[in-house]
């Protein structure tokens, strides 16, 4: 059994290789790192992602836990509404990714699965906010976060979700939840507030340093060319 301890904010999160390159992580801690109750968690889960295994504790008692796979880990954190989620979520991000590079591979394709299933309840959240939604203001949406997010990356122009990177669809997760609530909240109040050029320039301030370390490389090497 390959064990890995990484420590988030003073929490212990324990990831366990179920299968080589398959890493999973301790349901309690990952809902301890975010103030939630590991049972109540448990029931919005879907048993396809979550197991049991045993796991030895700080003291080597070994121990029959729940652990939760790398979809899992993500589909609690974006329900969690609390400030720490969005850190959290990056730093899960970064982790695992470094956990399955370090046998080899790569896990791109669950985050278009992640990216396909925010965007969809994103869209729920903007149908159930504005009075009379339409196609137009789900496209709005969508292209606001999509050149926010290039924009953020270093890229000139706009690129599609489906042409971004792991590291720009977390970030993109985030400027669209960012979008959604501006845009439903101008369309109630009847604000007089252009939500592009607000979403725009908040990301365009963001510290290129708080970039995810790929992130940061790409656009370092492009602005030295």
């Amino acid at each position: 059994m390959n064990v890995r301890v990484e420590n988030w904010m003073g929490y212990e999160i324990r990831f366990v290789e179920k299968h080589p390159g398959d890493w999973w992580a301790v349901l309690a801690d990952v809902a301890a790192a975010m103030g939630l109750k590991a049972f109540k968690v448990k029931q919005r889960l879907s048993n396809d992602l979550l197991s049991k295994y045993i796991v030895e504790d700080s003291l080597g008692r070994k121990q029959e836990m729940l652990i939760v796979n790398e979809y899992g880990i993500y589909e609690t954190v974006f329900e969690s509404r609390k400030k720490e989620a969005k850190e959290f979520k990056r730093w899960v991000f970064e982790m695992l990714k470094q956990l399955r590079e370090s046998t080899g591979l790569e896990g791109f394709q669950i985050f278009r699965m992640l990216d396909k299933e925010h965007q969809k309840e994103a869209m729920e959240r903007l149908k159930e906010g504005f009075r009379n939604p339409g196609k137009p203001d789900y496209i709005k949406a969508n292209t606001i976060a999509n050149k926010a997010v290039s924009t953020l990356f270093g890229y000139p122009k706009m690129i599609k979700k489906d042409q971004m990177t792991p590291e720009m669809l977390v970030y993109r997760q985030e400027v669209l939840d960012d979008t959604v609530t501006l845009m439903s909240t101008v369309d109630k109040f009847g604000l007089d507030i252009k939500v592009s050029d607000t979403i725009y320039g908040k990301y365009s301030n963001e510290d290129t340093r708080a970039l995810p370390r790929t992130g940061r490389e790409r656009v370092a090497a492009e602005e030295a060319n």
